[in-house]
């Protein structure tokens, strides 16, 4: 395979994974095709993935919703290709909504079905099935097709470098390091809570996911988000205080309890970074601003949730349209400011919310 791709400046790439259950998806399956129809599916429980690294080393990756394929290749085998064309993204881009499912693409863009039974079957079973091989092929043979309707589309609307920049984003952060996620300071009541307890609150995510990783296991499955709020609120250093929620599982006490007051005693004696965390004004702020980027990415036909991602949103409501970078500043600076100078407005009509 590596040698007859040597010449090909592009490739589609599909992965099938399990992620149940685990910290981070254990890969099963690579599926790679050219433009000449070509298909290869790879097992990676019986070679070594090591080759990829050189057959991608300088191609163009295609792929639908390639965040996670691109950083399990990066991870099992280095895989660092120099730029990648996401079908997702760009169909957020030629009104087609985002995320959008590949069969759902597939019925829009080429008119025809593709069977997506085999989804959930058990992909670290081996032999795999003819089904299974098939269904694993048939994604990444109709990722070339897909992205030739969808260039030919943005195109005509002068968005093709729109979707190109974002998917290099998409590239970047996927073969990045893998931040932990702090979800909480998106939750209504973290700009509410005391300094101290959003330390704690922090410290918590940050260790639970230092043992999920250790265990291969989700971090939540370490502590419940709704445990992490009441021992950040209450702030036991004692095994005793933090078994006065009731709540609390005793294996939870008996595996974990020293660690997680051990936890919470060292956030409660050394500063530590924070992730941002919106003021209960730009939470005020960011609610009618998402809803202006909903009523006008349905005007231009492209997905708001790309047009305004909720981290650009916290920024906006900081910085203003400064905020805004590369085909966003293009696409929506000059509407942008006009709404947050009070100029225009979000207004209801028989077709759904407008702007002007």
């Amino acid at each position: 395979m590596v040698a007859e791709l040597v010449d090909e400046s592009t490739v589609a790439v599909d992965t099938e994974f399990h992620a149940e259950r685990r910290y981070a998806p254990e890969l099963m399956l690579v599926q790679v095709a050219d433009i000449h129809g070509r298909t290869w599916v790879i097992d990676p429980l019986a070679v070594s993935l090591s080759p990829l690294a050189q057959a991608f080393a300088n191609k163009t990756i295609v792929v639908h919703s390639g965040s996670q394929d691109l950083w399990l290749l990066h991870r099992d085998c280095e895989v660092s290709p120099p730029s990648a064309f996401d079908v997702q993204i760009a169909a957020g881009m030629a009104g087609l909504g985002h995320p959008t499912r590949l069969d759902t693409l597939v019925a829009a863009l080429l008119k025809r079905p593709l069977n997506k039974g085999a989804t959930l079957s058990d992909w670290s079973k081996r032999p795999l099935t003819s089904v299974q091989i098939n269904y694993a092929a048939a994604d990444v043979q109709v990722l070339f097709a897909m992205k030739a309707v969808l260039e030919d589309a943005l195109n005509q609307s002068s968005r093709l470098h729109w979707a190109q920049e974002e998917s290099e984003l998409m590239r970047t952060k996927a073969l990045g390091p893998k931040a932990v996620d702090h979800h909480w300071t998106r939750w209504e009541i973290a700009p509410r809570l005391d300094e101290t307890t959003q330390r704690v609150l922090g410290t918590l995510f940050e260790w639970r996911d230092r043992q999920g990783r250790n265990k291969n296991q989700p971090g939540r499955f370490m502590l419940s988000d709704g445990l992490c709020l009441d021992i950040a609120r209450r702030k036991p250093i004692t095994l005793t205080a933090l078994a006065e929620n009731r709540r609390i599982p005793q294996g939870l006490m008996r595996k974990l309890g020293p660690e997680i007051v051990k936890a919470v005693s060292w956030a409660l004696d050394t500063p530590m970074p924070m992730p941002p965390i919106p003021t209960i004004a730009d939470q005020q702020r960011i609610k009618p601003l998402l809803l202006w980027a909903e009523a006008m990415g349905a005007n231009m036909g492209v997905a708001s949730n790309l047009l305004m991602p909720d981290p650009l949103a916290l920024q906006v409501v900081s910085l203003g349209v400064s905020a805004l970078a590369g085909w966003r500043q293009e696409a929506i600076a000059e509407a942008l400011s006009e709404f947050l100078s009070g100029k225009t407005g979000v207004f209801m009509t028989e077709k759904g919310a407008c702007v002007r």
